[in-house]
Protein backbone atom coordinates (compact mmCIF):
# COMPACT_ATOMS: atom_id res chain seq x y z
CA UNK A 1 0.00 0.00 0.00
CA UNK A 2 1.27 3.50 -0.85
CA UNK A 3 -0.36 6.50 0.79
CA UNK A 4 -1.10 9.21 -1.75
CA UNK A 5 -2.56 12.17 0.15
CA UNK A 6 -5.86 10.48 0.75
CA UNK A 7 -6.26 9.15 -2.79
CA UNK A 8 -6.64 5.46 -3.49
CA UNK A 9 -3.51 3.47 -2.80
CA UNK A 10 -1.80 2.14 -5.89
CA UNK A 11 -1.00 -1.50 -6.37
CA UNK A 12 -1.84 -4.68 -8.19
CA UNK A 13 -4.26 -5.83 -5.48
CA UNK A 14 -6.73 -2.94 -5.70
CA UNK A 15 -9.36 -5.16 -7.29
CA UNK A 16 -9.70 -7.07 -4.03
CA UNK A 17 -11.30 -4.01 -2.52
CA UNK A 18 -13.78 -3.38 -5.32
CA UNK A 19 -17.49 -4.11 -4.88
CA UNK A 20 -19.91 -4.95 -7.67
CA UNK A 21 -20.93 -1.28 -7.97
CA UNK A 22 -17.23 -0.32 -8.29
CA UNK A 23 -17.12 1.62 -5.03
CA UNK A 24 -13.84 0.90 -3.28
CA UNK A 25 -13.99 -0.77 0.12
CA UNK A 26 -11.11 0.65 2.10
CA UNK A 27 -9.01 -1.41 4.45
CA UNK A 28 -8.74 -0.36 8.09
CA UNK A 29 -5.36 1.36 7.78
CA UNK A 30 -6.40 3.02 4.51
CA UNK A 31 -9.42 4.52 6.28
CA UNK A 32 -7.23 5.90 9.07
CA UNK A 33 -4.76 7.40 6.61
CA UNK A 34 -7.59 8.92 4.58
CA UNK A 35 -8.98 10.56 7.71
CA UNK A 36 -5.49 11.81 8.61
CA UNK A 37 -5.12 13.53 5.23
CA UNK A 38 -8.66 14.92 5.40
CA UNK A 39 -8.51 16.13 9.00
CA UNK A 40 -5.20 17.53 10.30
CA UNK A 41 -6.39 17.12 13.90
CA UNK A 42 -6.29 13.35 13.42
CA UNK A 43 -2.56 12.85 13.87
CA UNK A 44 -0.16 10.00 13.14
CA UNK A 45 -0.11 9.34 16.89
CA UNK A 46 -3.90 8.90 16.74
CA UNK A 47 -3.41 6.36 13.93
CA UNK A 48 -0.89 4.41 16.01
CA UNK A 49 -3.29 4.37 18.97
CA UNK A 50 -6.13 3.04 16.82
CA UNK A 51 -3.89 0.31 15.38
CA UNK A 52 -2.65 -0.60 18.87
CA UNK A 53 -6.24 -0.92 20.06
CA UNK A 54 -7.22 -3.04 17.05
CA UNK A 55 -4.29 -5.43 17.51
CA UNK A 56 -4.04 -5.60 21.30
CA UNK A 57 -7.76 -5.84 22.09
CA UNK A 58 -8.16 -8.59 19.51
CA UNK A 59 -5.49 -11.12 20.42
CA UNK A 60 -6.70 -12.04 23.92
CA UNK A 61 -10.41 -12.11 23.16
CA UNK A 62 -9.90 -14.10 19.96
CA UNK A 63 -7.59 -16.66 21.56
CA UNK A 64 -10.09 -17.28 24.37
CA UNK A 65 -12.97 -17.62 21.87
CA UNK A 66 -10.95 -20.26 20.02
CA UNK A 67 -10.12 -22.06 23.29
CA UNK A 68 -13.75 -22.22 24.45
CA UNK A 69 -14.93 -23.34 21.01
CA UNK A 70 -12.37 -26.16 20.94
CA UNK A 71 -13.37 -27.20 24.45
CA UNK A 72 -17.07 -27.36 23.57
CA UNK A 73 -16.53 -29.15 20.26
CA UNK A 74 -14.22 -31.59 22.05
CA UNK A 75 -17.04 -32.45 24.45
CA UNK A 76 -19.51 -33.21 21.65
CA UNK A 77 -18.31 -35.89 19.18
CA UNK A 78 -21.49 -35.57 17.08
CA UNK A 79 -20.90 -31.86 16.58
CA UNK A 80 -17.25 -32.51 15.78
CA UNK A 81 -18.27 -35.09 13.16
CA UNK A 82 -20.44 -32.47 11.47
CA UNK A 83 -17.50 -30.05 11.46
CA UNK A 84 -15.28 -32.69 9.85
CA UNK A 85 -17.94 -33.50 7.26
CA UNK A 86 -18.33 -29.84 6.37
CA UNK A 87 -14.58 -29.32 6.09
CA UNK A 88 -14.23 -32.40 3.89
CA UNK A 89 -16.98 -31.14 1.59
CA UNK A 90 -15.86 -27.51 1.46
CA UNK A 91 -12.22 -28.27 0.89
CA UNK A 92 -13.17 -30.89 -1.69
CA UNK A 93 -10.72 -33.42 -0.33
CA UNK A 94 -10.75 -36.43 1.94
CA UNK A 95 -8.74 -36.63 5.12
CA UNK A 96 -6.20 -38.83 3.29
CA UNK A 97 -5.43 -35.98 0.90
CA UNK A 98 -4.31 -33.74 3.76
CA UNK A 99 -1.32 -35.86 4.68
CA UNK A 100 1.86 -34.03 3.69
CA UNK A 101 1.78 -30.51 2.28
CA UNK A 102 -1.49 -28.70 3.00
CA UNK A 103 -2.69 -25.76 0.98
CA UNK A 104 -4.02 -22.54 2.49
CA UNK A 105 -7.76 -22.18 3.07
CA UNK A 106 -9.26 -19.55 0.78
CA UNK A 107 -11.63 -16.76 1.73
CA UNK A 108 -14.42 -18.31 -0.33
CA UNK A 109 -14.00 -21.61 1.51
CA UNK A 110 -14.19 -19.81 4.85
CA UNK A 111 -17.50 -18.26 3.79
CA UNK A 112 -18.89 -21.72 3.04
CA UNK A 113 -18.14 -23.05 6.52
CA UNK A 114 -21.58 -22.23 7.89
CA UNK A 115 -21.69 -24.96 10.52
CA UNK A 116 -18.23 -24.09 11.87
CA UNK A 117 -19.34 -20.47 12.13
CA UNK A 118 -22.44 -21.57 14.03
CA UNK A 119 -20.17 -23.51 16.41
CA UNK A 120 -18.17 -20.35 17.07
CA UNK A 121 -21.28 -18.24 17.64
CA UNK A 122 -22.76 -20.79 20.03
CA UNK A 123 -19.47 -20.83 21.97
CA UNK A 124 -19.56 -17.02 22.08
CA UNK A 125 -23.11 -17.22 23.37
CA UNK A 126 -22.03 -19.36 26.31
CA UNK A 127 -18.66 -17.69 26.80
CA UNK A 128 -18.68 -14.15 25.35
CA UNK A 129 -15.05 -13.05 25.27
CA UNK A 130 -15.96 -9.84 27.10
CA UNK A 131 -18.67 -10.89 29.58
CA UNK A 132 -19.98 -7.38 30.29
CA UNK A 133 -20.06 -3.92 28.71
CA UNK A 134 -20.79 -0.49 30.15
CA UNK A 135 -23.06 2.18 28.70
CA UNK A 136 -23.52 5.79 29.88
CA UNK A 137 -27.15 6.89 29.74
CA UNK A 138 -27.74 10.22 28.01
CA UNK A 139 -31.42 10.36 28.92
CA UNK A 140 -33.83 8.98 31.50
CA UNK A 141 -35.11 5.50 30.77
CA UNK A 142 -37.11 2.70 32.33
CA UNK A 143 -35.80 -0.86 32.61
CA UNK A 144 -38.23 -3.56 33.78
CA UNK A 145 -40.31 -0.95 35.55
CA UNK A 146 -37.35 0.72 37.25
CA UNK A 147 -36.65 4.37 36.48
CA UNK A 148 -32.97 4.91 35.61
CA UNK A 149 -31.86 8.56 35.41
CA UNK A 150 -29.58 10.10 32.80
CA UNK A 151 -25.91 10.20 33.74
CA UNK A 152 -25.89 6.69 35.15
CA UNK A 153 -23.47 4.06 33.81
CA UNK A 154 -25.18 0.73 33.25
CA UNK A 155 -23.29 -2.56 33.12
CA UNK A 156 -24.82 -5.11 30.76
CA UNK A 157 -23.87 -8.66 31.78
CA UNK A 158 -23.71 -10.38 28.40
CA UNK A 159 -22.86 -13.72 30.00
CA UNK A 160 -26.34 -13.73 31.55
CA UNK A 161 -28.14 -12.06 28.64
CA UNK A 162 -27.08 -14.96 26.41
CA UNK A 163 -28.64 -17.42 28.82
CA UNK A 164 -32.19 -16.07 28.65
CA UNK A 165 -34.34 -19.22 28.27
CA UNK A 166 -37.03 -17.26 26.41
CA UNK A 167 -34.55 -16.59 23.61
CA UNK A 168 -32.41 -19.70 24.01
CA UNK A 169 -34.30 -22.78 25.26
CA UNK A 170 -32.08 -25.06 27.35
CA UNK A 171 -29.54 -22.23 27.53
CA UNK A 172 -26.73 -24.32 29.06
CA UNK A 173 -26.79 -26.80 26.17
CA UNK A 174 -24.21 -26.29 23.43
CA UNK A 175 -26.30 -26.45 20.24
CA UNK A 176 -24.83 -24.70 17.15
CA UNK A 177 -28.08 -25.32 15.23
CA UNK A 178 -29.53 -22.30 17.07
CA UNK A 179 -27.71 -20.18 14.52
CA UNK A 180 -28.71 -22.26 11.51
CA UNK A 181 -32.46 -22.71 11.94
CA UNK A 182 -35.10 -19.98 11.65
CA UNK A 183 -35.17 -19.17 15.37
CA UNK A 184 -32.79 -16.26 14.88
CA UNK A 185 -35.42 -14.59 12.69
CA UNK A 186 -37.77 -14.11 15.67
CA UNK A 187 -35.08 -13.64 18.33
CA UNK A 188 -34.65 -10.16 19.79
CA UNK A 189 -31.80 -8.41 17.91
CA UNK A 190 -29.97 -7.73 21.18
CA UNK A 191 -30.40 -11.23 22.62
CA UNK A 192 -27.01 -12.24 21.17
CA UNK A 193 -24.38 -9.49 21.23
CA UNK A 194 -20.94 -11.03 21.91
CA UNK A 195 -19.32 -8.03 20.21
CA UNK A 196 -21.65 -5.51 21.90
CA UNK A 197 -23.99 -3.46 19.69
CA UNK A 198 -24.76 0.05 18.56
CA UNK A 199 -22.26 2.83 17.87
CA UNK A 200 -19.73 1.34 20.32
CA UNK A 201 -19.72 -2.21 19.01
CA UNK A 202 -16.49 -4.07 18.33
CA UNK A 203 -14.66 -2.60 15.35
CA UNK A 204 -12.89 -5.91 14.67
CA UNK A 205 -15.74 -8.40 14.92
CA UNK A 206 -15.65 -9.54 11.28
CA UNK A 207 -11.88 -9.82 11.37
CA UNK A 208 -12.08 -11.79 14.63
CA UNK A 209 -14.55 -14.29 13.17
CA UNK A 210 -12.32 -14.81 10.14
CA UNK A 211 -9.32 -15.43 12.39
CA UNK A 212 -11.26 -17.89 14.51
CA UNK A 213 -12.67 -19.78 11.53
CA UNK A 214 -9.23 -20.01 9.91
CA UNK A 215 -7.51 -21.38 13.01
CA UNK A 216 -10.33 -23.75 13.96
CA UNK A 217 -10.65 -25.05 10.40
CA UNK A 218 -6.90 -25.65 10.27
CA UNK A 219 -6.97 -27.59 13.54
CA UNK A 220 -10.08 -29.62 12.77
CA UNK A 221 -9.00 -30.53 9.25
CA UNK A 222 -5.92 -32.14 10.77
CA UNK A 223 -7.03 -33.45 14.15
CA UNK A 224 -9.79 -35.11 16.09
CA UNK A 225 -9.99 -33.39 19.45
CA UNK A 226 -11.23 -34.48 22.85
CA UNK A 227 -11.82 -32.37 25.96
CA UNK A 228 -10.40 -34.05 29.04
CA UNK A 229 -12.49 -32.07 31.55
CA UNK A 230 -16.21 -31.42 31.54
CA UNK A 231 -17.41 -27.84 31.56
CA UNK A 232 -18.84 -28.25 35.06
CA UNK A 233 -15.39 -28.63 36.61
CA UNK A 234 -13.85 -25.63 34.84
CA UNK A 235 -14.02 -22.51 37.01
CA UNK A 236 -14.27 -19.13 35.32
CA UNK A 237 -11.98 -16.28 36.37
CA UNK A 238 -13.87 -13.00 37.02
CA UNK A 239 -11.78 -10.86 34.69
CA UNK A 240 -12.41 -8.42 31.86
CA UNK A 241 -11.85 -11.24 29.33
CA UNK A 242 -13.62 -14.48 30.22
CA UNK A 243 -11.02 -17.18 30.85
CA UNK A 244 -10.67 -20.38 32.89
CA UNK A 245 -8.88 -20.36 36.23
CA UNK A 246 -7.08 -23.56 35.24
CA UNK A 247 -5.84 -24.74 31.82
CA UNK A 248 -8.35 -26.22 29.37
CA UNK A 249 -6.98 -29.73 28.85
CA UNK A 250 -7.37 -31.17 25.34
CA UNK A 251 -6.24 -34.30 23.51
CA UNK A 252 -5.36 -34.02 19.82
CA UNK A 253 -5.29 -37.09 17.59
CA UNK A 254 -4.15 -36.78 13.95
CA UNK A 255 -6.87 -37.63 11.45
CA UNK A 256 -5.82 -40.67 9.44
Amino acid sequence: MIANNGNESKGDDNEEYETTDRRRRMAFLDSLLSEHFRNSEFTEEDIREEVDTFMFEGHDTTSMAISWTLHLIGLNPDIQDKCHQELDAVLNASADDWVGERRMISMNELREMKYLEACIKEALRLYPSVPFVGRHLNEDTTINGYAVPAGVTCLVFLYQVHRDPQCFPQPEVYRPERFLDNSHMTRHPFAFVPFSAGARNCIGQKFALLEEKTILATILRNYTIKSLDHTDVIKIAPELVIRPKTPIRMQFTPRL
